[in-house]
């Protein structure tokens, strides 16, 4: 991925830091910069955002690949469950069927970084998401960090989610949700992208963890309700930093973001 930046770096108007939290606003993600800490957790427009109906967007994926290799999303208009990984971008319908995303897609919402491992250990089994979270959060460090965690293995069972596509009028999120197909693999060998971020920043970006999978054939995916498998690989890469990209787009400028119900407080299966 090309490092070089998408805006001069000393345009300092579009960058604001406090305690190792940088917020970048820019009109359109093609004039962004990434910030001069690359290991860095960038968000597409804020969870609360989504919350309150915004399911379009004018963000190509070609464009937000510069920002990150690694990372879970929504298609504009919302339809299925996005995965960003190893730099492609995936689109699990509402079935689950897996199909690579072209450049022009577009994308209303994500969360993504270049993925680095800071270190790589082994989980020990688990029965299901309950007892997968605690055994990540028992091996996480600083749950006041932001953490990117891919996991490889063997699933016994994976039980997950897509959404249809939607329409104008765009529905709550109690809503969208109550329209998911739910759908279960079992016996086969996958990747989980996932995130967790302390509650602190709930509105901006869905706290806990939430994860999204793709076999190994790329032929199912979605969001994960559960789980359960034996010994798995998992690779960390903490930050201190995350960048938030405010879309120059109508539907967002107006929605009701602020009266709008934001994030759930720990996301889990749950989440959008």
């Amino acid at each position: 991925m090309p490092d070089s930046p998408l805006l001069p770096r000393d345009n300092a108007r579009h960058r604001l830091r406090a305690s190792g939290l940088a917020f970048l606003l820019c009109s359109t993600l093609a004039q962004a910069a990434p910030p001069a800490n690359e290991d860095t957790v960038h968000q597409l427009a804020p969870a609360a955002g989504f919350m309150a109906g915004v399911h379009e967007g004018p963000t190509r994926f070609g464009d937000l690949l510069r920002l990150g290799d690694f990372g879970t999303g929504a298609l504009s208009p919302t339809d299925g469950e996005v995965i960003i990984l190893d730099g492609v971008v995936w689109h699990a319908d509402v079935t689950g069927k897996l199909r690579r995303l072209p450049d022009d897609a577009r994308t209303s919402f994500a969360t993504l970084k270049r993925f680095v491992p800071d270190r790589q250990l082994t989980l020990p089994a688990v029965a299901d998401f309950s007892a997968f979270a605690r055994a990540l959060d028992a091996r996480l460090g600083s749950r006041n960090h932001f953490h990117a965690v891919r996991i490889d293995g063997r699933f016994q069972h994976v039980k997950l989610r897509s959404v249809p596509r939607q329409k104008p009028p765009y529905p709550s999120m109690k809503a969208l949700l109550s329209q998911q197909r739910v759908y279960d693999a079992r016996d086969v060998t996958g990747t989980l992208v996932g995130f967790r971020f302390p509650t602190y920043v709930a509105g901006v970006i869905i706290p806990g963890w939430h994860f999204h999978f793709v076999d190994a054939d790329r032929k199912l995916g979605g969001h994960v309700l559960d789980l359960r498998a034996s010994a798995l690989t998992a690779q960390f890469d903490s930050s201190r930093s995350l960048s938030l990209v405010l879309p120059d787009d109508p539907l967002f400028n107006a929605a009701p973001i602020d009266d709008a119900t934001t994030a759930p407080a720990a996301a889990g299966p749950g989440a959008p």
